[in-house]
């Protein structure tokens, strides 16, 4: 399967340059990579070339980067190598996924279409929930909050971002230390703030405090929220390899709290091997946390963890099923559904021609 990753240039996520797998490694690509890595799994999964194009629509992400980020021009001035949709060769491939719906989608196109939604606060996820928008066949809802089978195309379908633990691990070899990781939600909930902003104030003392409880070192990054998006200017280049680095070194990760969203970074500690307690009410928690492990509430935490620090027995049933869920949940299942849409696809248009025959 030949998967091409498209996103604007002011979309400060991925990758800052159209970059090809076959002329970069897993851990070079993270050199181009500043802020979150949330794509970067998927990138590994799929094998996917990343291309950067104008900007195309101004979505309420958008607005919102160039709110923050002095009207986007610290995105424009550092992002490389952007260029004009009509260069993407969109015909090399059998799978395009953009980052946001930013395509005019060609009606005879054989490849399969898809995007997800940046920020699920934007409008335009919740009207892609309805159906994907223009003539894209698939929109790839990461809040997991759509049919979960395809019945037909289009179709909007629950699809997380792909994992790709051995990766990971080859990439991240480090040895676990006796500490724990903490979620910058866990300490922000600690902190009593409501913002993600007010949480510099307050972090710092929040997880001497958690240290104090849990009784053993607690890690974070610190300086990821004092900038919008973790970005500044320059870039932190190489800020990510540091954050995998350092987390990978935990033994346990901790994501208990109050601020919104479905939990994407319990996967990036669960594919570097940390053991993870979560909470209840987020999607990707319940996929990836193992029973013992699932919080319902800030004040369970202290006693999961020593439950599972006690208990060498339990603590190997944990990894075994955070491995089982990374391999089923955020790999084998959707890739096989992309797999899947690709087939109707491709059937459907088969079908079409022999009727024009």
């Amino acid at each position: 399967m030949r998967v091409a990753f498209i996103k604007q240039v002011l979309d400060v996520h991925g990758p800052w340059s159209t970059i090809l797998w076959e002329s970069t490694t897993p851990r070079q690509l993270l050199d181009v990579w500043p802020g979150k890595a949330t794509f970067w799994e998927m990138t590994c999964c799929l094998q996917a070339d990343w291309y950067v194009i104008p900007q195309q629509l101004t979505s309420d992400y958008g607005q919102e980067v160039k709110k923050y980020l002095n009207g986007a021009e610290i995105v424009s001035r550092h992002t490389r190598n952007v260029i004009a949709p009509e260069e993407v060769p969109i015909e090399n491939y059998d799978l395009v996924i953009t980052f946001d719906p930013i395509w005019t989608v060609p009606a005879d196109s054989p490849a399969l279409f898809a995007y997800f939604v940046v920020e699920h606060w934007d409008r335009l996820y919740n009207q892609s929930l309805r159906a994907p928008l223009g003539l894209y066949d698939l929109f790839l809802a990461h809040m997991l909050d759509a049919p979960r089978k395809i019945a037909s195309l289009p179709q909007s379908v629950a699809f997380p971002y792909l994992r790709d633990p051995k990766t990971v691990h080859s990439v991240f070899p480090a040895e676990k230390e006796e500490a724990v990781w903490a979620d910058f939600r866990t300490l922000t909930t600690l902190a009593m703030a409501e913002t993600y902003g007010m949480w510099v104030a307050g972090g710092h003392a929040a997880a001497t405090r958690l240290e104090e409880t849990l009784r053993l070192p607690v890690r974070y990054k610190s300086g990821f929220n004092e900038s919008p998006y973790g970005i500044s200017d320059p870039p932190a280049w190489g800020d990510t390899v540091n954050y995998f680095d350092a987390m990978g070194r935990c033994k346990y990760y901790v994501a208990v709290g109050t601020i919104a969203g479905a939990g994407q970074a319990i996967c990036d500690a669960a594919s570097l091997g940390c053991l993870c307690i979560g909470q209840q009410e987020k999607a990707f928690h319940r996929l990836i946390c193992h029973p013992a492990a699932l919080c319902a509430g800030m004040i369970e935490l202290p006693r999961r963890l020593r439950a599972i620090a006690g208990s060498r027995d339990l603590q190997e049933e944990v990894r075994r099923w955070q491995d089982s869920a990374l391999h089923d949940f955020f790999q084998k299942d959707p890739v096989a559904l992309l797999e899947e849409a690709i087939d109707r696809k491709s059937n459907s248009r088969a079908g079409k021609r022999a009727a024009r025959a």
